[in-house]
């Protein structure tokens, strides 16, 4: 555990934190108000470290700075890790699709996921119910609305937004199948796994964990655009 506040407050924020808390204080924000783009589960403790580390409004520009740093030094931070399902113990390198869910159980905001098939089998369809109930977490669940059955996962994920695959003018609805998993808009899991037993256990797939703030809020842009056009939202 780092001892300088800097680290600290540096480990603490995510990119999207740091870069929204900067503007707000560039603007000549007061810090409670500046605060309020952070999550309210997390806002008590950012106020600790920002004060910590002796940023307020009182010098908003030195504030505005060295949050930028942080934001720009975290958005460059690129980590690669390969994702394997094998059969058994066959995968040996990398990490094992199955301990992604440790990581999304640790989400301290957001957990943005799409997949062609949600089977009850899956350990994400208990993973996300518990994180979509942690204070200040927002699950968004994408799935096809042919091949998963959206409503039983709206029922499993009360607390969720969860969005299906729409119908378009012809009749024929739209095939949903990408696979990935964005965490707290920074960690990417690009997978060949859907959402089963099988595929976290027993088939060959194939991902990419990837640290990259970038091209997770590219994902999410992308996704969010799309509604009411290629998504529909689900309801109880």
């Amino acid at each position: 555990m780092p001892s300088d506040p800097f680290a600290i407050l540096g480990e603490f924020l995510t990119a999207s934190e740091a870069e929204a808390l900067a503007a707000q204080f560039a603007a000549g924000q007061h810090t409670i108000k500046a605060l309020a783009v952070v999550n309210a589960a997390r806002r008590g403790e950012a106020k600790q470290v920002l004060a910590a580390a002796g940023l307020s409004h009182e010098d908003g520009a030195r504030a505005a700075d060295l949050l930028r740093a942080i934001a720009g030094a975290k958005s460059l931070d690129r980590d690669l890790t390969p994702v394997w399902t094998m059969p058994g113990n066959e995968a040996k390198i990398g990490h094992l699709t199955g301990e992604f869910h440790r990581l999304v159980l640790a989400a301290r905001q957001s957990v943005v996921c799409a997949t062609y098939n949600f089977e009850q089998t899956s350990q994400m369809w208990n993973v996300l119910k518990q994180a979509s109930e942690q204070p200040g977490v927002v699950v968004t669940v994408y799935v096809d609305g042919d091949k998963a059955d959206a409503a039983k996962v709206k029922a499993q994920l009360p607390k969720a937004t969860v969005y299906q695959s729409a119908e378009l003018p012809n009749g024929k609805r739209v095939v949903s199948h990408a696979k990935f998993i964005v965490i707290d808009h920074a960690m990417v899991l690009l997978t060949s796994a859907n959402f089963s037993f099988s595929a976290e256990n027993r088939n060959i797939e194939f991902g990419l964990r990837i640290h990259d703030p970038a091209l997770a809020a590219s994902i999410e842009t992308t996704m969010t655009n799309k509604h009411g056009s290629l998504y529909e939202l689900v309801t109880p």
